[in-house]
């Protein structure tokens, strides 16, 4: 019988190591039975990374080079993913697209991070998007919007009319005509209603390209 771990660092940490077999060992639907003993037991390295010296502390141990919960959350990591399945420990990770709902990913959360990085928003300033967003898109009913480009004055979502009080916008966001699929131009809006909710609203599709776009609630703002 073959049984692998994985660290998400490299690592010499024999009791972390040990653990993690453990871990496996205990997860397993058929636990090992040694009987009698076992015959022959092989260790085998599948992926060895470089592991770069440490530096020593005066009163011994090792120096700390990250902090103590960064260490923590690997560990975490490599504890569940052992005792889980790999694939089922997973984390965010961008993907290079401006369309909201494919601007991200799922990924192994032991695998490495991609190339693309996260933009950072700009300090001081509100989020432009939501960290909220429906998945698909909630419809809403437009009423007395400001044609053509213009947020709607009032909508009604899930049997609540709504009275927009603040709007910005329109964002615009094309389809990628590289996927070669007819995806309708997008106006986003961060709009406030008169109790002071926020709403991320867009009308799918223009007014030249068709006779009635419709309006969807993508996400909402805390």
């Amino acid at each position: 019988q073959r049984l692998r771990v994985e660290t998400g660092t490299p690592t010499r940490d024999v009791a972390l190591l040990m653990r993690l077999f453990r871990e496996r060992i205990d997860s397993l639907a058929d636990p090992l039975d040694p009987g009698f003993g076992y015959d022959l037991v092989r260790l085998d390295i599948a992926l060895a990374e470089r592991l770069d010296a440490s530096q020593l502390k005066l009163e011994g141990g090792e120096a700390q080079k990250g902090s103590l919960q960064e260490e923590g959350v690997v560990q975490l990591l490599d504890q569940l993913g052992t005792r889980l399945g790999r694939t089922r420990v997973r984390r965010f990770g961008a993907r290079d697209s401006h369309i909201p709902e494919q601007a991200e990913l799922m990924l192994p959360a032991s695998d490495p991070v991609p190339t693309a990085p996260w933009v950072p928003p700009e300090k001081g300033e509100p989020p432009l998007r939501p960290i909220y967003l429906f998945d698909p898109p909630q419809p809403i009913e437009s009423m007395a919007a400001e044609v053509p480009d213009g947020p709607p004055h009032r909508f009604r979502w899930r049997r609540t009319v709504h009275d927009v009080a603040r709007a910005e916008g329109p964002e615009r966001i094309a389809g990628e005509w590289w996927r070669r699929e007819d995806i309708p131009t997008r106006d986003y809006f961060r709009v406030e209603d008169r109790k002071g909710r926020r709403f991320w609203i867009f009308r799918h599709g223009l007014y030249s390209e068709r006779e009635s776009p419709r309006w969807y609630l993508h996400g909402l703002f805390a």
